[in-house]
């Protein structure tokens, strides 16, 4: 087997990268605003609450790998990770293909130090950098997924830039990674397409309607492209889509972390949600969440997968 890659969001997850965050986290409670944190937060039961995630992925199975011990021997990352108390959102930094890792420049300026971290823990765990995304250009990880059929999906939004797309878009289709390359424009506001949507098992997506039935969305493939309604996208090729409203929407209904076929982890709350979820064959774990999401994050921008298969 081997050690990375990615074609999908639903595939079973083997080996997974998280931070473990630690006394960085007083960095945001000094500059909730800088550091992109709703409030100040309990840091002793942030940290506390984010074992049980580490826990909750390790008791499924999961290689659970840990930043700050990838990069123990690496003295300038080490010393540089306690300085970004927005490292426990390590999806945002990078995502992993089938070549490697994609490394990102990210849109918020005050985030921007977690990239080198981010390129010392793969380098330790053996990955190689597949695209390095330089200025101007910004992407963030929590704006991009890989879908079932061959399919990947990223916005563009205040956070990112047309460049960024293009360079990823180029890169997959034309290393066949995938077949179809798909970009929403998102609505002003809106920053990570892992708030509005998310795949699970089976085809089944998870849709926050007001901004995925209003965004434009710009088909690729290796011979053509074209521009269409996303949703209207999803139900032509035979997606299940689970609406949810905008209570759960603000609840984060949409951040799920796929661990296998039946399995998923969220945060408690959102009971309809999970219920819709569970009637499709999918159990939650769920874990608890007011204070993490103070960190305007949820489980799935808190993991970085490694290795589906």
């Amino acid at each position: 087997m081997p050690g990375y890659g990615i074609s999908h969001e639903s595939g079973t997850l083997k080996r997974v990268m998280v931070h473990h965050p630690g006394r960085e986290l007083e960095l945001a409670n000094r500059d909730p605003e800088a550091h992109h944190f709703e409030m100040p937060v309990d840091t002793k039961r942030f940290i506390g609450d984010h074992k049980q995630l580490i826990d909750a992925l390790e008791e499924a199975g999961v290689e659970v790998l840990k930043v700050r011990e990838l990069v123990k021997g690496n003295d300038e990352a080490y010393a540089e990770s306690f300085q970004c108390p927005n490292l426990v959102f390590v999806r945002d930094s990078s995502t992993m293909t089938d070549d490697g890792a994609f490394l990102f420049r990210m849109g918020l300026p005050t985030r921007r130090r977690e990239t080198p971290v981010i390129e010392a823990a793969h380098e330790a765990n053996g990955i190689p950098i597949a695209l390095e995304m330089k200025e101007p250009d910004t992407f963030e990880g929590g704006g991009f997924a890989f879908l079932e059929g061959g399919t990947a999906v990223a916005g563009l939004c205040e956070r990112s830039t047309q460049g960024a797309l293009d360079q990823m878009g180029d890169y997959l289709l034309g290393n066949r990674l995938v077949d179809l390359w798909v970009s929403l424009d998102m609505l002003e506001g809106c920053i990570h397409i892992d708030g509005e949507f998310a795949e699970l098992p089976g085809k089944v997506a998870i849709s926050y309607a007001p901004v995925l039935d209003n965004v434009t969305a710009h088909f690729r493939t290796a011979k053509e492209s074209w521009e269409g309604g996303y949703t209207e996208w999803l139900r032509e090729t035979g997606w299940d889509i689970v609406e949810i409203t905008k209570q759960e929407y603000w609840g984060m209904a949409a951040n799920f972390l796929t661990v296998d076929s039946d399995l998923a982890i969220h945060y408690t709350g959102n009971p309809r949600v999970m219920k819709e979820v569970k009637e499709r064959g999918i159990d939650v774990v769920q874990i608890p969440g007011d204070e993490m999401k103070k960190g305007m994050g949820g489980i799935h921008c808190m993991t970085c997968p490694i290795l589906r298969v």
